[in-house]
């Protein structure tokens, strides 16, 4: 089932200014979420901000959707260039482990995906709280050689195709049987 067509249309202003720029996708996304998980089904998208780095005055922006006061999923956004360059990808990875990690105690759900997007193209997080294993595995670097820690394939599905679409309904359709059988509906 395609986007709508105002979901296509506010991803398409982004892309000219969302090389470098990336709030030009906050509303993309913001609508895309809200779509997906309406209030009515008592999600909640809740936009939140924190530093880069703790004494950073440059923001990154995620957004935490809720069911009822507890975390079910998570978007972190960066702007398109991002996606050519090693240390960027290692950074944005890096920020979803992180956030992982800051939600970890307040999950109530067995299974917490996240999704770390470039501009439109996405790399899929899936975090297993039994287990407490994250996905994708990290790549470590080593001290003999350099290692891309994010390499630029993790970000191998674009929003905007139909693969895309259907890869993002996919997970979106299991964070609410999720939520279902764990009572949360």
């Amino acid at each position: 089932m395609p986007w709508d067509e105002f979901i296509l249309e506010q991803f398409e202003s982004a892309i000219p200014l969302g090389e470098y720029d990336e709030s030009q996708y906050y509303g993309p996304y913001n609508s895309l979420l809200h779509d997906l998980f309406p209030a009515k089904e008592h999600y909640m998208v809740v936009p939140q901000k924190r530093p880069r780095q703790l004494e950073s005055v440059d923001f990154t922006t995620i957004f935490l959707i809720q069911r009822r006061g507890h975390p079910v999923f998570f978007v972190e956004i960066k702007a398109t260039g991002h996606i050519r360059n090693d240390f960027s990808r290692s950074a944005a990875d890096q920020q979803m482990r992180e956030r992982v990690y800051a939600l970890r105690n307040d999950i109530e759900i067995p299974i917490l995906y996240g999704v770390s997007a470039i501009g439109t193209k996405l790399c899929f997080y899936k975090y297993t709280k039994s287990t407490r294993q994250l996905e994708p595995k990290r790549l470590n670097d080593n001290d003999t050689f350099v290692v891309d820690t994010a390499p630029r394939e993790r970000w191998d599905v674009d929003v905007l195709t139909d693969e895309g679409e259907r890869k993002f309904r996919d997970v979106i359709g299991d964070v609410k049987r999720i939520c279902e059988q764990m009572g949360q509906g």
